[in-house]
């Protein structure tokens, strides 16, 4: 796919009218990582954004001299009033900002994620953050293409803020003169105003056809290999591509010729998300079942078997694709299906991406009958107060589960450790 046809070169000043009313601008809170200005890990980003609106950076510091003159500095307090207004946006680009700036519930929240800093990935926190980050997102851009596939697989809003391409892709209008700004960027730009605009996503497919284009070129350079025709198959896959199942089996054949001794589970067990999808559930049944290694597995199978012998095929077609992450299209067929079953595989789907409130919405009185599960419930309500800001009812929360299971107090430490990270971010504190 030629990148010209596909992105148009000219990124045109964002409609200011909605009927015969003129619009403000947005305005753009930049929630930062530690260090200052100088660790800002996305400055073409902020530039983009200055570009659109409003951007303010939230500091207890001095304004650094290199802060470009567009970018104002605001403290915390400030933020939160700003972020109370309409027509203004949360822009986070550290996961341990995510109880302090979901709890001023924003209008929009983007998520910019940083590659980790020093010890910050060997963190529990790190990870369980940036889910839940992700959970209340409208818009997640990623220097981790890795990432940003799981994110295409989850069906969010994403845009892989990386490229082997660093020319100029476009051009943005700014007080008479253009910047250039490179194809992730531009993505990034028509994303941004889609969101603004309340418009369907187009870019996260159109950036997952490039990436296939781009792995379909350096197939054709290399030959057949692992990984690059593994990840062909996968945005493949991602974008209905008949061909994904050709890519995968080869991308299997190179694995067991490398002497890969996991093919089976890191390759093969893939297949049955496209036969799945494709909705040849008896086909991917029998994938899955040859790559069922140990006996939970096995046993997940054979129930598996006996609910397509019940006439079960949609939801043995929704938990096959939920087993290969491919959560966005297990969420589809949930949702078209109905019926308690499907409503408790939503919420462990939810549960499992981040998404709280998704979660606590599915709750029905039902469900939480005995011990254990009015301890779950506890736990997850107390998450779900946290988010929105309801401090001392989480902490209620944490400490009613704790009763039952010490290791709820885990939630009540996680919320004093983020305490302390805001901190850091701020400047507060080394």
């Amino acid at each position: 796919m030629d990148k010209s046809e596909t992105i148009p070169e000219k990124a045109t000043e964002p409609a200011s009218k909605e009927g015969n009313a003129e619009l403000p601008p947005i305005r753009y809170i930049l929630f930062p990582r530690k260090g200052g200005w100088s660790t800002f890990p996305y400055p073409a980003i902020a530039a983009l954004l200055a570009a659109e609106g409003e951007v303010f950076y939230v500091s207890r510091q001095e304004r650094s001299e290199d802060m470009p003159p567009a970018i104002a500095v605001v403290t915390l307090p400030e933020a939160e009033l700003l972020l109370q207004q309409s027509r203004t946006a949360a822009v986070i680009t550290h996961p341990y900002w995510l109880m302090a700036a979901a709890s001023l519930h924003p209008e929009i929240c983007i998520v910019l994620l940083p590659e980790p800093a020093g010890d910050e990935a060997e963190s529990p926190l790190w990870e369980s953050c940036i889910s839940r980050l992700v959970g209340v997102a409208s818009l997640v851009g990623t220097s981790s293409e890795a990432r940003y596939m799981k994110l295409a697989f989850q069906g969010m809003r994403a845009v892989w803020l990386g490229g082997e391409n660093t020319a100029p892709a476009g051009t943005i209008p700014k007080n008479d003169l253009e910047f250039p700004l490179k194809d992730c960027e531009l993505l990034f730009l028509h994303a941004l105003r889609q969101i603004v605009a309340g418009a369907p996503d187009t870019i996260t497919p159109l950036q997952c056809s490039m990436r296939a284009d781009y792995y379909r070129q350096l197939r054709s350079k290399t030959g057949p290999h692992e990984t690059i025709s593994f990840l062909l198959a996968a945005y493949e896959y991602l974008l209905d591509d008949s061909r994904a199942a050709a890519s995968l089996n080869e991308a299997f054949i190179h694995a067991i010729m490398s002497g890969r001794s996991d093919c089976i589970h890191s390759h093969y067990r893939f297949l049955s998300a496209i036969h799945a999808k494709a909705g040849e559930v008896e086909h991917a049944l029998q994938v899955y079942g040859i790559s069922a290694g140990h006996a939970q597995e096995r046993h997940h199978y054979e129930q598996l078997c006996r609910w397509l012998e019940a006439g079960e095929n949609q939801l043995v077609q929704a938990e096959l694709l939920r087993i290969n992450d491919d959560y966005g299209a297990a969420l589809s067929i949930l949702d078209a299906l109905g019926g308690e079953t499907a409503r408790h595989w939503k919420f462990r789907i939810y549960q499992e991406t981040g998404r709280v409130e998704d979660a606590m919405a599915l709750v029905h009185a039902v469900d939480i009958q005995d011990g254990s599960s009015r301890r779950d419930y506890q736990v997850l309500s107390g998450t779900a107060m946290a988010l929105r800001g309801e401090r001392h009812g989480a902490v209620h929360q944490f400490l009613e589960a704790a009763m039952e299971n010490e290791d709820a107090l885990s939630r009540i430490v996680e919320l004093e450790l983020l305490d302390q990270a805001v901190q850091q971010l701020l400047g507060e504190v080394p």
